[in-house]
């Protein structure tokens, strides 16, 4: 009976040791959610105190903390510097940066303190754009949706005459190149992104669908893919940005090899917050960042099903400008007409905030985005520059004084309503959100010291009635 006692604890001791050793290291390495690498990314950028250029704008406004009024109020007066020492711009850069202004809660249509260039929308319209290269096409279409801008009497081109030319330059893969006669992943994950939203339009949809049979055809086994003959972050980035605008699940059978999309982006963050470009590298790159960050960010949109980041008029971001409601003398009321104990509707409607899309408190008509310029024209792939340009040193000429007016402090207060209530997305598909992660690894390693104390207990009682 002695014998089957002894036995009995020496099983429970091993165990017991065998439950601590790997709960313990199981709670210390626990996952990062999508929520945590999206707050920390969005913690380096703006460690740095200003937002360097158009992409990291249009990430940092679709996380779950944008930017502060200051930051963003720095980011468009370096904007308006950049465009008032640009003679000539190309239609890339009036794109991008008609995505950089939207982002930061500037309207691209109207920018006084530029020299000339104070109608963006306007001008890209009059450029070149439709001979200027696919990528023109694909940031043209992106620009163009962020908010329903009027079309100039004088316009180069249309909307369908833009998405008709992509269309023409896909690729008998199905994917889109910069040149060639094969589909590259950056670019045909970004050309996805500028047509989804014109899935309706005759020929997109067939489109699409080609492009996104061929990206699961190329994913690798790991989850990603290859870009310009590595596989890397960026390529894996831009073609999560097109399989969540298509409705596809990235962490869905169709792009599931050994392991989803999502996984695999996530072995790509480093240790400071960042994300590094190669698998190989050691250090956090800028380019691949930003690109990580709004791709994750899509993923969240898609989680909540509030479509595109693109889409400024159904997301709408805080404004730069905002102008109080002027009432109308005819319809007015004196206050003093109120009923006693009810509420002053004329005195309450200026107080509503720009950020209800049923007010009319904003002054913009619906091009209040964020700003971002970068004065780099990679007019390629999302990997030409990666290896040897961080996103932080590119779009920035320098403070200059504007009178734009300061963003309200309620419009600040508001910001992360106005991301699509990304705090609940990871609930939709049973992810932990934010916070919860570290609640499990602290639960993990309690329950793993404590089966460790167990074993070595029942171990020492043991030895201890072997000596007796």
């Amino acid at each position: 009976m002695k014998n089957i006692k002894q036995k009995i604890l020496i099983i429970l001791a091993t165990l017991s040791l065998v439950i601590g050793f790997f709960a313990v290291p199981a709670g210390v390495f626990a996952a990062v959610t999508v929520d945590e690498a999206i707050d920390s990314g969005t913690s380096k950028i703006l460690s740095t105190g200003k937002l360097a250029d158009d992409w990291q704008s249009l990430g940092v406004a679709r996380s779950n903390t944008p930017a502060s009024k200051e930051v963003r109020q720095a980011r468009y007066n370096d904007i308006v510097a950049y465009l008032n020492q640009s003679d000539r711009l190309s239609a890339t850069d009036f794109e991008r940066t008609i995505i950089g202004v939207v982002s930061i809660g500037g309207d691209p249509t109207h920018i006084p303190e530029a020299t000339t260039h104070k109608n963006l929308v306007e001008e890209l319209y009059q450029s070149n754009a439709m001979n200027s290269g696919v990528n023109a096409m694909i940031y043209g279409l992106l620009a163009l949706q962020t908010k329903e801008y009027a079309v100039p009497e004088n316009a180069n081109f249309s909307i369908q005459e833009m998405v008709d030319k992509l269309l023409s330059l896909q690729k008998a893969d199905g994917g889109w190149a910069l040149g060639g006669a094969v589909g590259d992943v950056d670019m045909t994950g970004m050309a996805i992104t500028a047509l989804a939203k014109y899935k309706d339009m005759p020929g997109v949809s067939t489109a699409l669908d080609r492009s996104v049979a061929w990206l699961s055809s190329v994913q690798l086994k790991s989850g990603g893919f290859k870009g310009w003959s590595n596989e890397n972050s960026n390529s894996l980035s831009q073609a999560l940005m097109a399989i969540t605008l298509t409705g596809n699940d990235p962490k869905g059978a169709l792009f599931t090899k050994d392991s989803d999309m999502i996984t695999a982006l996530m072995t790509y963050r480093t240790a400071d917050g960042g994300f590094k470009w190669l698998p190989t590298d050691t250090q956090s790159n800028g380019m691949a960042l930003e690109q990580a960050l709004y791709a994750l960010t899509q993923y969240k949109f898609y989680l909540n099903g509030s479509g595109s980041i693109y889409d400024f008029v159904n997301n709408p971001v805080p404004q730069l400008i905002e102008t109080p409601v002027e009432p109308d003398p005819s319809t007015e009321e004196p206050s003093s007409s109120a009923e006693p104990g009810t509420e002053d509707s004329n005195s309450s409607d200026s107080n509503v905030s720009s950020e209800d899309s049923s007010t009319t408190t904003s002054i913009s008509d619906g091009s209040d985005e964020n700003t971002e310029e970068t004065i780099s024209d990679s007019e390629g792939s999302s990997n030409v520059e990666k290896n040897t340009t961080d996103s932080s040193e590119a779009g920035i000429i320098g403070d200059t004084d504007s009178s734009t007016t300061a963003p309200s402090k309620e419009a600040d207060e508001e910001a992360v309503q106005n991301t699509s209530n990304n705090a609940n997305s990871d609930n939709a598909k049973s992810l932990p959100s934010t916070g919860e992660a570290n609640d499990y690894m602290f639960l993990s390693v309690l329950l793993g010291a404590s089966m460790l104390l167990v074993g070595v207990f029942f171990l020492a009682k043991n030895k201890r009635k072997q000596n007796n």
